[in-house]
């Protein structure tokens, strides 16, 4: 019966809405960054450095193809936006890592509007400090909704390493060019300039300062803050700041950034440049006084620009210490949260619906023991700033600063909103790396699919989820693999191919959404569900070269008693390869 359903649904398939689509490929390449330096290796999204700004609006539905030329797995995560679990690209945890010669759709929709970041979020940490990253910026569906301003640039900062990269540049770039390479943002005066400055690099925490100006922060982490005027920002690994500069003193200036820890050397710098200016561009080293000494700002300043849906509360439904901790040892030691190191970690239980407080204190007293502290899936709200209780700043990442020094210690609270199993973790890669990243753990059954949250691809989503394997070897041909899927208990699956996905997923109420296309579709097989919710069905490879390069689109069509009717899947595309 279930297998005849597919064809017979296809007539009642409604008109899908309105999708933007883009493509980002992995691939080795060699990019330009600058003088001196442009032959230099990389790992990069569309062979350019940085990736793409991939741009959306509000209430659009965003379809990022993701290529793995590579040749090695990868995955791809959208660094502060709160998706859905199977959209977070985060492996072992949402989905399995893409192979080399394959491919994988991310869908996001309820896009939160402001200016993020893509990279990989691999074991392979090199591919994000060789180059694998880009920013993602989500504009207001009503431009109201944004502050005024005439022009914008995106200001992406990173760290150069050539023992990741292979080559010869050793240092720090802005845009993915080093000083001497830097193209001019040429203003008029009387501008307002808006700059997105993104720190997409795996280590370093910076400051950046424009010379003969004060800038205006609007937004951190993409959520709108009320205005804060200040000389200089310090930005840790993962954050992002909004700011407007009224361009108001002709001549010709630099964009400097230091690290952190040291105001007074510059590392990198833009230029920003008035129309009709003819003189050179400020020195590659010279430090404003705006960076070495100028007003820096401080959490403590910040205030959301609206009310909190969920202000501030004096009795969360939950509190939990996040204690971050260096155990010395080989290597640069353990780095621990709450005396633990990934992956032996004790998941942080949570509800839904509840209002969670984080209270973060640190014990590592180096210059060099800075924690930004990322949030995956939710933004939470910073507590003991200028915006007390009504309208503290939401933000994804928060900068710990070394004990005994200010910032050392901040409290957050967020509301357990988006069911899953969820990454919480240092964004500084060595830390990340050597064991600061732990998890937060629903509890429940949201979708009511009968797989616990906790385990569950697809937390939000009643319907069966088709994965394929990490295992380049299982598309050579010839070769045999299996497809894998989750869904209820003891329910079986059919299983249908087609060479083409439909531009838009045709919904069929109350089954779900057609995705591959009815006019090519070929009937695979069938399995049945295990008592933990887990499918799978083999294959076997034509051992025919022909084969190499056909695509094929899977979905599979799930029975469910509770539920009545059946549901059908997402759908995953498969690539042979030789």
């Amino acid at each position: 019966m279930i297998r005849l359903l597919l064809p017979a649904l296809i007539a009642a398939a409604l008109p899908a809405q309105n999708i933007i689509n883009t493509t980002l490929v992995a691939d080795e390449g060699t990019v330009d960054l600058g003088p001196g330096y442009t032959n230099e290796p990389a790992r990069l999204y569309n062979n350019v450095l940085p990736g793409n700004v991939v741009r959306a609006t509000e209430g659009d539905t965003l379809r990022v193809r993701l290529v793995n030329n590579l040749d090695e797995n990868t995955i791809l995560h959208v660094h502060g936006q709160p998706m859905r679990l199977g959209m977070d690209g985060t492996q072992r945890i949402s989905r399995p890592e893409t192979p080399p010669g394959q491919e994988f759709t991310y869908e996001f929709d309820d896009l939160a509007v402001g200016t993020y970041w893509y990279h990989p979020h691999s074991d392979n940490h090199h591919q994000l400090d060789g180059g694998m990253y880009g920013v993602f910026i989500v504009a207001p569906a009503n431009p109201a909704d944004d502050p005024v301003y005439d022009l914008e640039a995106v200001v992406a900062l990173d760290e150069w390493n050539p023992m990741v990269t292979g080559g010869n540049f050793f240092g720090h770039v802005l845009n993915g060019k080093t000083s001497d390479g830097q193209a001019p943002i040429t203003v008029s005066s009387g501008d307002k300039l808006r700059l997105r400055f993104v720190n997409v690099s795996a280590r370093t925490n910076y400051v950046i300062a424009l010379d003969g100006h004060q800038m205006t922060v609007t937004h951190k982490d993409g959520n709108r803050m009320q205005p804060v005027a200040t000389d200089a920002i310090p930005i840790g690994v993962g954050e992002r700041y909004d700011v407007i500069v009224d361009c108001t003193n002709p001549g010709v200036w630099s964009l400097a950034v230091s690290q952190l820890q040291n105001r007074n050397a510059t590392v990198v710098r833009g230029v920003v440049r008035y129309q009709g200016e003819t003189g050179p561009d400020p020195a590659s080293t010279l430090v404003p006084t705006n960076l070495s000494s100028g007003q820096l700002m401080s959490y403590a300043q910040l205030a959301s620009y609206w009310p909190s849906a969920h202000p501030i509360t004096t009795s969360p439904d939950r509190t939990y210490p996040v204690a971050l901790a260096v155990q010395p040892g080989p290597g640069g030691g353990t780095w621990t949260i709450n005396n633990e190191a990934w992956p032996n970690v004790t998941p942080t239980d949570v509800s839904y619906g509840d209002i969670v407080q984080f209270d973060l204190t640190t014990s590592t007293p180096s210059p060099n023991h800075v924690h930004p502290m990322h949030m995956h899936g939710h933004f939470v709200q910073l507590m003991g700033t200028a915006g007390g209780t009504t309208h503290p700043p939401m933000m994804d990442t928060i900068l710990i600063m070394p004990a005994g020094t200010p910032g050392d210690t901040w409290s957050c609270q967020w509301i357990a909103d988006n069911p899953g199993t969820w990454l919480y973790h240092c964004h500084d890669m060595h830390h990340m790396m050597r064991g600061m990243m732990t998890v937060v753990s629903y509890d429940g059954d949201f979708d009511g699919d009968l797989i616990a949250d906790a385990v569950d691809k697809e937390p939000t989503l009643s319907i069966p989820v088709a994965m394929i394997s990490d295992n380049a070897d299982e598309f050579r041909i010839g070769n045999s693999g299996e497809l894998d899927f989750q869904w209820q208990p003891l329910e079986s699956i059919c299983v249908f191919a087609s060479p083409f996905e439909l531009p838009a997923p045709s919904p069929i109420p109350p089954y779900g959404d057609l995705r591959i296309d009815q006019n090519w579709i070929m009937f695979l097989g069938m399995t049945t569900f295990d008592s933990n919710g887990d499918g799978s069905l083999p294959y076997t490879l034509p051992n025919n070269a022909a084969m190499a390069g056909v695509r094929v689109y899977i979905q599979g069509v799930g029975s469910s008693a509770s539920l009545g009717t059946p549901r059908l899947g997402t759908h995953q595309a498969l690539v042979v390869t030789l």
